[in-house]
């Protein structure tokens, strides 16, 4: 077999054809580094023009582990400092569990629920976190959740009523799912939101049930209706990630014990920066 690859590879034709392919890698490879050197560097900017206006949380702690922004690291400080290592969570949009905003928490010994309304990504995170999954740490649920449906999902999962992070990203819905929320509670909210919409706008998504994210502006709400809705369900918004995706909202008498000089939504808006999403490529090794 050796001997006829090397035979293969002798051929002129092959051989210009590999070596093209493989300066093409090692473009893409320079290039890809070149990207991630740059976003790092803007990160820094953006963190450092952050803690000059007085607002260290939650930029100057923004890490990535599984999450798909700086989500990870925002999360755990805020644990840290409600001293709470261990808890439940639910995930709402969990994807393929290869990229959420809880499989850390998953790793570090909580436990709780992915639910997710592609039936792929479900079989993928079943696969990958199967050793969760037979330990009793993990639920995965293939579900299209909606603003109906949310409340008698909980109860069916046997979801507690007072769980410690939820995170919620449903694209299109996602508002509307969490204002009719109610069988559950977080003392933690991880709510997408839309930064394409600036921090005074008070726009919305129109509902759709059966209703997908085209890939365009349209989804969910601009943080401003966010942060309203919060405060009617007793949260205070305390921060977005730099990259303008998610909102960070805890309890009020947490807020008040934890982060009590949280600025208003205006100074805490970040506009989508969907140019600083990472991707790292070493996850995919995960699903081998």
């Amino acid at each position: 077999m050796n001997c006829i690859k090397k035979i293969f590879k002798s051929v002129p034709g092959i051989r210009w054809f590999l070596d093209i392919r493989r300066e093409l890698s090692l473009i893409r490879f320079q290039t890809t580094q070149q990207t991630r050197i740059q976003q790092q560097l803007y990160r820094q900017t953006l963190c450092k023009t952050r803690i000059e206006e007085g607002i260290a949380f939650p930029a100057a702690y923004e890490h990535q582990t599984f999450s798909q922004n700086g989500e990870d690291g925002i999360l755990r400080e805020i644990l840290r400092r409600m001293k709470k290592e261990k808890g439940s969570f639910v995930e709402i949009g969990s994807g393929d569990g290869l990229e959420n905003n809880t499989r850390l928490l998953l790793e570090t010994g909580w436990a709780g629920v992915w639910i997710d309304g592609s039936e792929g990504c479900c079989s993928l995170a079943g696969k990958v976190n199967k050793k969760f999954i037979e330990n009793g740490k993990l639920k995965i649920r293939n579900f299209l959740v909606t603003a109906e449906n949310v409340n008698q999902l909980m109860t069916d999962l046997k979801v507690p009523q007072n769980i410690d992070v939820l995170s919620l990203d449903v694209d299109l819905n996602t508002y509307h799912v969490w204002e009719k929320l109610e069988e559950t509670s977080a003392q933690i909210a991880i709510i997408e939101y839309n930064g394409f919409f600036p921090a005074d706008s008070e726009w919305v998504a129109e509902y759709d049930p059966s209703g997908w994210w085209d890939g365009g502006f349209n989804m969910g709400a601009a943080l401003k209706p966010l942060d309203e809705l919060s405060r009617k369900k007793g949260y205070r918004l305390i921060g977005c990630d730099l990259s303008g995706a998610n909102a960070f909202f805890i309890r009020e008498e947490l807020a008040k014990v934890h982060f009590p000089d949280t600025q208003d939504v205006n100074k805490l808006f970040e506009p989508a920066q969907p140019f600083l999403l990472n991707n790292p490529e070493h996850r995919t090794d995960l699903s081998g």
